[in-house]
């Protein structure tokens, strides 16, 4: 899994971190501290190991970083919209994502990631180059993220931060209202019409739309599930936004993990299936602008569900 293959992968990066990047929290207090201290004495442990004990500091929230070069652009801030090369490792060196491998760098707004990113980010400036090591509670905590990052991990990100961009300042972030249910239904209807779904998608009560191309002959997922999916997505103007294919890389997540159209959408698949979700904004981003994603947009995913676990 990427993190923000997740990313990661530009969109899928924002697509899945955006939405699965908050920990789940113990039901003990207790508990959070005995795992925030195993994280701890992991990185330590590795920091001994690989003899960087000394090069790396710790913030409160237990969180190590290290700036191997120190930038002179502009510094980030929370709400900064960012373009940065990275590569995701676990400790034990297995790499789970990198944008270098890929060619090509990835774009985000920082307040819509993990917490370790949005902590450490903040300390580089255009030009920065450095490593944050990141706790499993500033990461996915509880939740395992494909094959690779399971339940837990503390992760290792070397990161180059390449440029802050400009962003929606906040107070014009906090103007854009969310678009009514019967705007989103005009937008859809009208798209619908002219389309090749025209007279094949069918509507759920909450508003999505969803068409099965492909019935598929495998097992069906639900909430719980972890699928594999390739996929790719389109704003209603033809605007490609992502896609797993391009990559020639499907992607793994939880259902539980990731945008309302598709913990609803993807259910309707079986494995093998095919088919496509038109989801409203309030299925997906509402009112906040996500990358290449307009405030109140609709989206369009083509989907092959490839495998339920």
């Amino acid at each position: 899994m990427k993190p923000i293959q997740f990313l990661f992968h530009t969109f899928t990066l924002l697509l899945l971190l955006t939405l699965i990047s908050q920990p789940m929290v113990m039901a003990q207090k207790g508990k959070e501290k005995t795992q925030a201290q195993q994280d701890d004495d992991l990185i330590k442990q590795y920091l001994k190991k690989n003899k960087l004990s000394k090069k790396f500091k710790k913030t409160e929230t237990g969180l190590y970083y290290h700036i191997e070069q120190k930038g002179q652009g502009k510094q980030a801030d929370a709400n900064s919209k960012l373009k940065v090369h990275y590569k995701g490792t676990l400790l034990d060196g297995t790499v789970f994502d990198s944008s270098y491998d890929r060619g090509r760098p990835i774009e985000f707004t920082l307040n819509m990631v993990v917490k370790g990113w949005r902590e450490g980010l903040v300390m580089f400036n255009e030009g920065t180059k450095g490593t944050l090591l990141i706790p499993s509670e500033l990461a996915y905590g509880q939740r395992a993220m494909g094959d690779k990052i399971q339940a837990n991990a503390v992760l290792r990100f070397d990161l180059e931060l390449l440029e802050v961009m400009e962003n929606t300042p906040p107070e014009e972030k906090q103007a854009i209202k969310p678009a009514s249910g019967q705007e989103q239904e005009t937008v859809i209807r009208a798209y619908l019409d002219n389309s090749d779904l025209k007279g094949k998608a069918q509507k759920t009560e909450s508003g999505l739309y969803y068409y099965i191309e492909t019935e598929g002959t495998g097992k069906q997922p639900d909430i719980n599930s972890t699928v594999t999916v390739h996929y790719k997505g389109t704003l209603l103007d033809g605007t490609k936004f992502d896609s797993s294919y391009d990559r020639a890389e499907p992607i793994s997540f939880p259902l539980q993990g990731v945008i309302k159209g598709w913990q609803e959408g993807i259910p309707y698949f079986k494995e093998g299936g095919k088919g496509t979700l038109i989801i409203p904004a309030a299925l997906a981003y509402g009112s906040k602008a996500i990358g290449p994603i307009p405030a109140n947009s609709v989206l369009r995913f083509d989907i092959e569900l490839l495998e339920v676990k």
